[in-house]
């Protein structure tokens, strides 16, 4: 049986969403609690993992860049959507949708590249996963249960 905990948690790492489906669908004798535990686990790990990654080699390559000359940048349209997108939602939306719609890993890479000087940057984001996780456990186990 835990093993099979462990599978939803590595579930959760990839696609956070989908994991609580496939608990209640796998799992025998299941509880909420037990797989909110398992699939908010998989999403922190898959979170911090990546987040904490991207910003070590976004910090490399902003130094290589600054030691080679080459820091200047282009303002295109495609520029213009992200900044926007990034002025209108902001840390908090984009956490939510990182934990909701974005796979996780997609959205900590996102979220470090634009908010990594943030300090709260990754307490935000768990708790868009844990806010996330309950909300989907729950419906989950209300409308399939």
């Amino acid at each position: 049986m835990l093993w099979k905990y462990i599978g939803i948690s590595f579930l959760a790492t990839v696609k956070f969403i989908f994991s609580p489906l496939a608990a209640v669908n796998t799992i025998d004798n299941h509880t909420w609690y037990y797989t909110y535990i398992a699939v908010c686990f998989g999403g922190l790990i898959s979170a911090t993992f990546f987040y904490f990654f991207s910003v070590q080699i976004i910090e490399k390559n902003v130094a290589k860049r600054i030691k080679k000359g080459t820091i200047k940048k282009k303002f295109t349209r495609m520029n213009k959507i992200i900044i926007n997108t990034k002025t209108n939602i902001g840390v908090v939306g984009l956490a939510l949708l990182a934990a909701s719609f974005i796979s996780i890993p997609l959205g900590s890479i996102v979220l470090a590249k634009f908010y990594r000087h943030k300090k709260s940057t990754i307490a935000i984001l768990y708790s868009a996963i844990l806010l996330s996780g309950a909300i989907c456990t729950g419906v989950t186990y209300f409308f399939i249960d």
